[in-house]
Formats: C-alpha cells, structure tokens, sequence
C-alpha cells in the first residue's frame, strides 16, 4: 500500500501509465479508506486499509495490480466510471474465456464483508460471478486504481490484456531510490500505524 501512494506521488516524474502486478507473503485482507477496521478478521489476516475506498478485500488466492498514471494521461481525464469500465475491460481481456463487464444499476453491497459477492456497474465478471473489481483515488499527481482478481493470473496475460486494450507497450520498470525510500517512510510512518488501521472516518 505504501508503495502504492509512493507510485501515485511521483507519477508526474515518470510521466507515462505504470501497471504493477504483485502478491502477498501471508493471507491477507485489504479494506476501504472509509471502513472501518475489520478487528474480528486480524486474528487469521493481516489486515492493512487501502490508500483507495471500496470494502474487504481477502488476499489468499487473488492476483492484485495497481495502475497509476500522471496528471494529464488520458485515463485521468476521463470520469471514474469511464476510467474503471476502460481498466476492466483490459482485464476481461487478458482471459482465454473473455468475461463480460457487469453493466446492471449500481448496487451497494449489504453484508459487512460482501466486496466480491455483489458486482457494481463495470465489474468483470463470469458466469454469474464476480471476477475481478477495484477502486481508485485522484489526487494533484495523477489516478491510482487498485485492482484485485479473484484467482491467479500469469503476470504476462494481464499486461497482454492491457497492451491489448489500451494500444501500449508497456516496458520493464526499476524503482527508482526515491521511490523506494519514499514508500519506506509511508510504510513505517503510515500504513503500519494504528493510527493509519484504526482510524475512525
């Protein structure tokens, strides 16, 4: 997460779309800026808020991306739900069954932990289920989406899906050392606080 707002903070000096595919070393669960802390899942995950909104999402088998890109880009100049349909769409797209985009009315989940049980308007989904979904947060440097698909997924498929969508070519990218101490100060003085996790909005 940290390295997420680190991304999203220097997006300007990169200046050109960064898509980052990445794992979990233990179980765990990711929730919403504006949730509340889920204390009753910490015993069995570890639990970190996003720095973008949506609900509870549990990383155990799944496959998370993050895009980000500067100010100016096209994906930031479209509204959010152009910007999320567009970044799904490049997701169904790295499938061998192509899913379909959820285009039902926008409904708001009911139970405290239903994130992946119930499909809002530009989800992927298949066969009734839902696949994939995301948030995003906008800020003065650029857009951060934060993806996650519910089941594994070659690395190289994604990319393939969002070349293929967004007519790019995406090249190989090394951190740069601001960028990684910047994202170790937001992890240490951030999103590994109790102030950060716990925070009540």
């Amino acid at each position: 997460m940290a390295l997420d707002e680190a991304l999203l903070q220097t997006a300007p000096a990169r200046g050109a779309a960064l898509l980052r595919v990445y794992s979990w070393t233990t179980p765990s669960v990711s929730f919403g800026y504006f949730q509340k802390f889920p204390a009753d899942l910490a015993a069995q995950y570890t639990v970190i808020r996003r720095p973008t909104g949506g609900g509870v999402v549990y990383h155990v088998a799944d496959t998370t991306y993050t895009v980000v890109v500067p100010v100016g880009h096209s994906l930031y100049k479209m509204s959010t739900n152009d910007a999320y349909c567009v970044i799904h769409k490049a997701v169904a797209a790295a499938f061998d069954h192509a899913p379909t985009l959820h285009t039902a009315p926008v409904v708001s989940p009911t139970g405290q932990y239903e994130c992946f049980q119930k499909p809002v308007h530009g989800d992927v989904v298949a066969d009734g289920r839902k696949l994939a979904g995301g948030a995003q947060r906008r800020s003065k440097t650029g857009m951060l989406h934060q993806g996650s698909i519910a089941t594994r997924l070659d690395p190289v498929q994604l990319r393939a899906g969002f070349e293929q969508t967004l007519s790019v070519r995406f090249q190989e990218y090394e951190l740069t050392a601001a960028e990684r101490d910047l994202a170790a100060r937001l992890a240490a003085e951030k999103y590994a606080t109790p102030a950060w996790n716990l925070r009540v909005t």
